[in-house]
C-alpha cells in the first residue's frame, strides 16, 4: 500500500472512532479522546510542532504564535505521526515538525496527508467544492488556511 493510501485510511479509522460528526473537525479533541496531551508552548524559531511518546504519555507540542488555521493543521499532522507509529507498533519515538526544512520524508507524507484527510474528508470536501468552487469558502468551512484547501482541491483533481 502506498504511503498516502495508508495515511488516507488511519485518518478515516480516526474518524469513525473518534470524530463527533461536526464541521469544522477539532484535533484537539480527537487527540484528547485518544489520551493525548495538547500544549501550547513558545518553540524555537523554525518548528511548528513536536510530538513526544513515551510508554503511557503521548504529548503534542504547538507554537503558540502561529495563526488557528496553522495551529490546527499542526495538530492533525502530529496525531498523523502518532497513528504511524500505533500502526507500526512503536511506543516510544519523537517527531518535530520544521518550518521551510529542505528535507521531506516518508513520515513527512504520510503526516501531511494524514492531516489533510483528517481535517477535510474528501466526501465532505467534494460536496462542499462543488457547492462553491471557491478556496476560500472551502478553507473557512473546514477551518483550514486557504493554501490547505487549495492544495487539496489539486490532489483531489478537482481543477
Amino acid at each position: 500500500m502506498l504511503v498516502k493510501d495508508a495515511a488516507a485510511e488511519a485518518a478515516e479509522q480516526t474518524l469513525r472512532e473518534l470524530w463527533d460528526g461536526e464541521f469544522p473537525i477539532d484535533p484537539r479533541k480527537l487527540a484528547k479522546a485518544q489520551g493525548i496531551k495538547v500544549e501550547f508552548a513558545r518553540l524555537l524559531e523554525d518548528i511548528s510542532g513536536a510530538i513526544v511518546a513515551r510508554p503511557g504519555d503521548v504529548t503534542i507540542l504547538v507554537e503558540e504564535t502561529q495563526d488557528f488555521t496553522r495551529q490546527r493543521f499542526t495538530i492533525a499532522h502530529e496525531l498523523g505521526h502518532y497513528f504511524e507509529r500505533v500502526i507500526a507498533g512503536d511506543a516510544e519515538y519523537s517527531f518535530v515538525e520544521r518550518r521551510g526544512g529542505n528535507g521531506y520524508s516518508l513520515h513527512e507524507l504520510y503526516a501531511d496527508t494524514y492531516a489533510a484527510n483528517l481535517l477535510m474528508p474528501e466526501f465532505e470536501f467534494r460536496t462542499v467544492y462543488e457547492m462553491t468552487s471557491d478556496a476560500s469558502q472551502v478553507a473557512e468551512y473546514f477551518a483550514v488556511s486557504k493554501s490547505a484547501a487549495q492544495m487539496r482541491i489539486n490532489k483531489l483533481g478537482l481543477i
